[in-house]
């Protein structure tokens, strides 16, 4: 009778052992994707964005194709841009309105699609003048509905249009200073604030939505609070920052006001829990973190 107590009070132990997730905090949760060009692998996927109203992710790869997926990863849609002989997007987001909003980096426009992939509208040329652009980087929206879009090349700066894409205004320049980017690559806005992944300047720049300077957070640098190369950026449920750093192979979790890193995860290299240059970053409601794995052709999903 002891013995049979003692076995099932190791089973329940066990049991909530596994379902308390008290594995090995740096191995993944789960690898989705793999290498190739078929429905459902990828070639050096470089962005990513979460749809919070169906519960899916959408990507795009190193061979201009937007994929839908499902939470477990599964493939659901998918379609190629039109163009792409002089390069590929860096960038996805979905917008308030539903839509896919693809910044087309290297024909110098935003792309607008349904979730099945149908080409709803598009804006922008090549150029610095107001609603032209040089490499679009990413797209974000605010409360006010308000479209913000990031760029780089000649002209660092971010321009802000309404829901049609009417130009309205703009802020930042090229440089090292306060409010300036040197390739400013992905954006997030939350509560008013703006927040721009600084890339070539390994920091955060925090603007209020109007244009203004708040502050710069982090530094180059491997420590926690610093970054090299900080490309993806992404919101958790707690309102801390999520931070995909291609240079230092790893996600960062960072208190948003004053910029200490909390913790990181992944380290470089192949192996499950290993990242080779990440690009990108999306956190959703469950609180699960799938970083796009660009250099290891697959995303990787696991919880702070």
């Amino acid at each position: 009778m002891t013995h049979s107590r003692s076995s099932i009070l190791y089973l329940l132990s066990s049991i909530f052992f596994l379902l308390s997730g008290c594995g090995d905090p740096a191995k993944p949760d789960a690898v989705w994707m793999s290498t190739g060009t078929a429905p459902g692998q990828v070639v050096y996927p470089r962005a990513i964005c979460y749809s919070r109203s169906d519960d899916t992710f959408f990507i795009v790869d190193r061979v201009a194709r937007v994929q839908h997926i499902d939470r477990e990863g599964n493939h659901l849609n998918g379609w190629q841009m039109p163009d792409w002989q002089y390069g590929k997007p860096v960038g996805i987001s979905v917008g308030p309105d539903g839509n896919v909003y693809v910044p087309d980096t290297h024909y110098h426009r935003v792309m607008v699609y349904s979730p099945k992939g149908q080409l709803l509208r598009q804006w922008g040329s090549l150029g610095k003048e107001k609603g032209q652009f040089i490499y679009p980087t990413d797209v974000a929206f605010d409360e006010q509905g308000r479209i913000f879009v990031s760029e780089y090349g000649e002209h660092d700066r971010v321009q802000v249009f309404d829901i049609v894409g009417t130009y309205l205004y703009e802020f930042g320049t090229f440089g090292e200073g306060d409010g300036q980017f040197s390739r400013p690559q992905s954006m997030i806005i939350d509560k008013g604030l703006l927040y721009v992944s600084d890339s070539c300047n390994h920091r955060i720049v925090v603007f209020k939505t109007d244009g203004t300077f708040v502050r710069n957070l982090g530094g180059v640098g491997s420590g926690l609070g610093q970054f090299r190369f900080p490309y993806g950026l992404d919101l958790d449920a707690d309102g801390h920052l999520v931070v995909c750093e291609f240079g230092n192979n790893r996600v960062q979790l960072l208190d948003k006001k004053t910029g200490k890193g909390i913790k990181t995860w992944g380290t470089a290299g192949r192996e499950p829990g290993q990242l080779a240059y990440p690009w990108g970053v999306a956190v959703d409601k469950k609180g699960r973190v799938v970083a796009v794995d660009s250099g290891n052709n697959r995303l990787q999903v696991f919880g702070f």
